[in-house]
């Protein structure tokens, strides 16, 4: 018996001979399903050299088989759902082509590359399986700050790229703080933000403070882009080390705001001030969850969420904060809001100061 066509309209009723789907169509759920195998196909694209192959210009599907080692027929479903997911373009001739955000964000050396951070930003895949366990305990079986030195320092680098560029766009939105001005980098990782800012101000200079086990990859990082001259590191905990006092033209925190309790955010945004000269700034850059719940289907707005989950997933206290939980802390240690700005998705950077200062222009 043969079926009949089936056809279904916008609202989701079903046209004169197909299926009547009373909830509606089900692609919110098989979004969620092939949002698993699109971040698989990445990884192994990615494995595989699909995008390095193509970073010269177009080529055939023959011709990628034999670089990669996959079977034509094999490589041409991956390639095939790259195209549907946005990352390649193809012709009818089975030609293929990186599109302007594979080029932009999935070779190796591009400048905001964010090859690592598809390998490293989810976490271990260890986490993911037991989420339910995890919250339920309220913690997982092993939190990534069991090895902090190996997990954030790969996180680090994975997402020096993108955090340097914010770093230079904050740079912008700053006075130039003059000859010698130190920007001192609390939870620094590979430094993005104080090498950003000694590239955006050449007569800076820097102090990236960190544990052991991450400062080498700060000084990596510095020498990479020709600031090592320019950038000294502490190694420990921003809670602990010694800091400088009054000194600083700019603190710099990172996505470590929400690694430690209320108490101890607190406590580190206190240090920061600490260590401002008059008219200095402090800059916080992170994920925010919003203050109101979502109240429909946003996926670029899930991107904090995403993070919380991820955090949750993933570490033993570490939470992504609200921001008027950010803006009541530095309230209570004394500083207010400069400018707040979103230079990537999801990403909010906050610069406070001492009351009084001039807004910014």
């Amino acid at each position: 018996m043969r079926g009949r066509e089936v056809g279904m309209t916008a609202e989701g009723t079903a046209q004169p001979g197909g299926l009547a789907f009373p909830a509606g169509p089900p692609t919110p759920v098989w979004e969620v399903i092939t949002g698993y195998t699109r971040y698989w196909l990445v990884v192994a694209a990615l494995d595989l050299g699909v995008f390095e192959e193509l970073a010269g210009g177009p080529r055939r599907l023959g011709e990628l088989a034999d670089a990669t080692g996959v079977a034509a027929g094999r490589l041409a479903v991956v390639l095939d759902y790259l195209v549907s997911v946005g990352l390649l373009t193809t012709t009818g001739d089975r030609c293929f082509a990186l599109t302007p955000a594979a080029r932009g964000y999935l070779l190796r050396d591009a400048p905001l590359s964010m090859v690592e951070m598809v390998r490293h930003s989810p976490g271990p895949r260890t986490a993911w399986p037991e989420l339910s366990a995890t919250l339920r305990r309220g913690r997982p079986t092993r939190s990534v700050e069991d090895d902090a030195g190996l997990f954030y320092g790969r996180l680090a680098a994975a997402s020096a790229p993108t955090q340097q560029a914010v770093a230079r766009a904050t740079a912008a939105l700053l006075p130039d703080p003059g000859p010698g001005a130190l920007v001192l980098d609390l939870g620094a990782g590979a430094a993005p933000w104080a090498i950003g800012m000694l590239l955006a101000w050449p007569r800076a200079r820097a102090l990236a403070v960190d544990l052991p086990t991450i400062i080498p990859f700060a000084e990596a990082a510095a020498a990479e882009h020709g600031v090592a001259d320019r950038l000294d590191v502490l190694p420990g905990s921003y809670l602990d080390a010694v800091l400088p006092i009054g000194e600083a033209a700019v603190v710099t925190i990172g996505h470590v705001i929400g690694l430690q309790s209320a108490d101890l955010a607190k406590a580190l945004l206190l240090r920061a001030r600490g260590a401002l000269r008059p008219g200095g700034f402090v800059v916080i850059s992170d994920y925010f969850r919003p203050a109101e719940p979502p109240t429909a289907r946003d996926l670029e707005g899930s991107l904090p969420q995403s993070m919380a989950l991820t955090i949750l997933a993933n570490t033993n206290e570490a939470e992504v904060i609200e921001l008027p939980t950010l803006l009541s802390w530095l309230a209570e240690v004394g500083l207010v809001p400069w400018t707040t700005r979103q230079l990537l998705p999801g990403q909010l950077v906050v610069v406070a100061t001492e009351p009084g200062q001039a807004p910014p222009p």
